[in-house]
């Protein structure tokens, strides 16, 4: 019983995957191909398709197509978002703001994802008025974004140091369970390392939250 009723769940869910796409797998990944190719250069590097990224950025653009095999394949969700982890410089961010291009380029709005570095919205509450502080938690906390580099923020100082992201986290969770909306992250972190940082209950959170996208390699930006 419980198969069958698995098996309606997963039927379901593919036609509504089906019905979301606004761009096949093979077409998003030459369109990726091709920018990537552009916004390396622009910083004076060479994109390439290696062994350490090939599995990844199959995987990732199929999430970006909704690619139903994202789900029979690699045993992901689409209505989930993304954690892509992983060393220094393998090319986490980058590969987010390729898919901010294409979508903006090609009008694909779907896929346009408004990026912020974690750093950044930390300045953004510490620069804030005592009165005007959790405008900027409740702000990061609805919509859809990409918070770049999670976990290289400092702490903030709000009448001590606090880590605000464990707010902002659950915040969206609820958005999450609400509306289902999803959340991007790039980070140095592991999940266990996300438990020891920011507390069991952001780590019980991040699992119902996101896929996790692991990118590892040399760095790829010498």
């Amino acid at each position: 019983m419980r198969k069958i009723l698995q098996k309606i769940i997963f039927e379901k869910r593919k036609k509504i995957a089906l019905k979301e796409r606004i761009i096949m797998t093979n077409q998003l990944k030459n369109l990726f191909n091709t920018q990537a190719k552009e916004y390396y250069n622009l910083n004076n590097r060479t994109f390439i398709i290696d062994q350490n990224n090939k599995k990844f950025l199959n995987v990732f653009c199929k999430y970006f197509a909704q690619d139903p095999t994202f789900e029979t394949e690699h045993n992901g969700e689409l209505d989930k978002g993304l954690f892509v982890f992983g060393s220094n410089g393998t090319g986490k961010t980058s590969s987010f703001e390729i898919i901010q291009r294409i979508s903006k380029i090609y009008s694909i709005n779907q896929i346009w994802t408004p990026i912020i570095s974690t750093q950044n919205v930390v300045e953004q509450f510490n620069l804030s008025v005592s009165n005007k502080k959790d405008d900027v938690i409740k702000y990061y906390s609805k919509g859809k974004y990409m918070f770049d580099d999670l976990g290289s923020e400092i702490k903030a100082s709000n009448y001590g140091k606090e880590d605000i992201f464990s707010r902002i986290l659950e915040l969206r969770y609820n958005e999450f369970i609400k509306k289902g909306t999803k959340t991007y992250i790039t980070s140095n972190l592991s999940f266990e390392d996300i438990k020891e940082r920011y507390g069991v209950r952001v780590y019980d959170r991040c699992y119902q939250m996101f896929n996790q996208l692991e990118l590892n390699g040399k760095s790829r930006r010498f």
